[in-house]
C-alpha cells in the first residue's frame, strides 16, 4: 500500500477520531477533576484519594476476558466491539452530566463514587476501542495506527484538560461537565456508524465450564503457547525502562536548570507534545517501510541513544536554545519508540482474544513504569546528572538484545518478522 493511501484510509480516520474520546477521561482523571475540587474548597490530603481512580487503567486485563466474549443483549446485534463502546460512551456521558449537578464540598461521597465509576467505564473504553483498533487493521498498519491512536489520544486529553480549565474559566464547572458530556453523545452516532470486523467466536454459556475457560484461561494460554512468550513479554517490559525512567525526573531536571514553569510549560509541554506526535508518524512509517523487526529495533536505538541530548542540555544550562533542541530530540525518539511498541503489541494478539491479550501486553508494558522507576531521584543523588541520563541509554539495552534474539531464534516463525 502507498503511504497516499495509508493517509488517506477511512479507517485510520476512525481511529483517530476515536483515539480522542479513549484520552478524554484520563484527563478529567488527572486535571480537571482536580482543579474543580481545589476550586471547592476541598482538602489537598481528600483530593489526592481521588487519583485511585486511575487504579482502573492498570488492572484492565482482569476484566478484559469479559470484554472479549459476552455479549451485550440486543445491543450487540450492531456488532460486538461497537455495543460495548457505545455503552461504554453512555455510562460516561451520564456520569459526568451527573457530576456536573453537584456541589464537591456537600456531596463528596457521590463524587468519589462516581469517580471511581468513571476509572472503570473509561479503562473498559480502552479496551474494547484497543481491540477494535487491532482487528480493523492488517499488522503491516498496526503502527500507524497507534500513531493515530496516540495524536487522537493527545487531542482528546488537551480538550478535557487545558480546553475543560478554560471553558470553566468562562462557563463554570456545571456547564463544563455537561459540555464534555454531551461529545460523548456525538461519540455514540460515530460509532454507530462505523464498520466493525467480524470475529467469528463461540456463544458464552455462562453455565458451561468450556465458556468459562474459553474466556479466563484460553486468551493466556493461546499467548504463553507461542514461542518465546516469557523473552516477548520481558523485552516489552524493558523496551521503554530507560524512557520511562528519564520522564520520572526531566520535571526537576527543568526546574534545577533555572527553567520558569512559564518555559517549562510552554517547550516541554506545548512544543514537546508537537515532537512527539510528529515522532509517532514516523515511528509508524518506520514500522510499515522496515518490517516490524527492524522498525522496532530501529525506533528502540533512537528512543535510548537520543537520551544523550539531557547530558548535553545538563552542561548547557538554562539556555533556551539548547532546552528546546533537547526536547525536540527526545520527544521525536520517545514518539518513534510509543508508536513502535504499541503497533508491535497490537500485531502480538489474536484477534480472537484481542482485547484480553492486548490488556495484558499493555499492563506488562507499564510495569516497571509504574514501579521501580520511583527510585529515580535516589539514584540521582547517587550518580549525579550525567552519570543518570547514561544509565537510561544502558537500561534500554536488555529489551533490545532480547529482540534481537527472538528474531534470530524464531525468525519467520517468530512474532517478529
Amino acid at each position: 500500500m502507498q503511504v497516499s493511501k495509508i493517509l488517506t484510509d477511512y479507517r485510520q480516520f476512525q481511529i483517530f477520531i476515536l483515539g480522542i474520546f479513549s484520552g478524554m477521561p484520563l484527563m478529567i482523571l488527572y486535571t480537571t477533576l482536580f482543579a474543580w475540587l481545589t476550586d471547592s474548597g476541598v482538602e489537598l490530603a481528600v483530593i489526592t484519594t481521588f487519583a485511585l481512580a486511575r487504579i482502573f487503567y492498570s488492572l484492565k486485563f482482569i476484566w478484559a476476558p469479559f470484554v472479549d466474549q459476552i455479549k451485550i443483549p440486543l445491543l450487540s446485534k450492531i456488532g460486538h466491539r461497537k455495543s460495548w463502546m457505545i455503552l461504554c460512551c453512555l455510562v460516561i456521558a451520564f456520569i459526568l452530566f451527573s457530576m456536573s449537578k453537584l456541589n464537591p464540598k456537600e456531596s463528596l461521597s457521590e463524587l468519589y463514587f462516581l469517580t471511581m465509576l468513571l476509572g472503570a467505564a473509561s479503562a473498559t473504553f480502552d479496551i474494547v476501542f484497543d481491540a477494535f483498533r487491532i482487528e480493523k487493521l492488517e499488522d503491516e498498519l498496526q503502527a500507524m495506527g497507534a500513531a493515530n491512536t496516540i495524536f487522537g489520544y493527545r487531542i482528546g486529553c488537551l480538550i478535557s484538560g487545558a480546553g475543560g480549565l478554560y471553558f470553566s474559566d468562562i462557563y463554570g464547572w456545571e456547564k463544563t461537565f455537561i459540555a464534555i458530556s454531551f461529545l460523548y453523545i456525538f461519540a455514540i452516532f460515530f460509532i454507530f456508524i462505523a464498520k466493525e470486523n467480524t470475529i467469528k467466536r463461540e456463544k458464552f454459556n455462562g453455565l458451561s465450564l468450556r465458556s468459562w475457560k474459553i474466556m479466563t484461561i484460553d486468551p493466556f494460554l493461546d499467548f504463553l503457547k507461542r514461542d518465546g512468550a516469557i523473552m516477548i513479554l520481558m523485552a516489552v517490559i524493558f523496551f521503554r525502562l530507560g524512557d520511562a525512567f528519564l520522564g520520572v525526573v526531566a520535571t526537576p531536571f527543568y526546574l534545577e536548570l533555572g527553567f520558569t514553569k512559564s518555559e517549562i510549560g510552554s517547550v516541554s509541554k506545548v512544543f514537546g507534545l508537537a515532537a512527539t506526535i510528529f515522532g509517532t508518524y514516523v515511528g509508524g512509517y518506520l514500522m510499515y517501510k522496515m518490517g516490524n523487526f527492524k522498525g522496532l529495533i530501529a525506533t528502540g536505538i533512537a528512543q535510548s541513544v537520543t537520551n544523550v541530548s539531557f547530558i548535553w542540555l545538563h552542561h548547557m544550562g538554562h539556555n533556551m536554545y539548547a532546552f528546546t533542541t533537547a526536547i525536540a530530540i527526545e520527544n521525536i525518539a520517545s514518539g518513534m519508540g510509543s508508536a513502535a511498541l504499541v503497533g508491535y503489541l497490537s500485531i502480538l494478539c489474536n484477534k480472537k482474544f484481542s482485547a484480553t491479550q492486548y490488556a495484558l501486553l499493555s499492563s506488562a508494558s507499564g510495569l516497571f513504569s509504574h514501579t521501580i522507576v520511583v527510585q529515580g531521584g535516589s539514584l540521582v543523588k547517587a550518580l549525579g546528572w550525567d552519570l543518570y541520563f547514561l544509565l537510561t541509554i544502558v537500561l534500554a539495552i536488555p529489551g533490545l538484545l532480547m529482540l534481537v534474539y527472538l528474531n534470530n531464534k524464531y525468525g519467520s516463525k517468530g512474532s517478529l518478522t
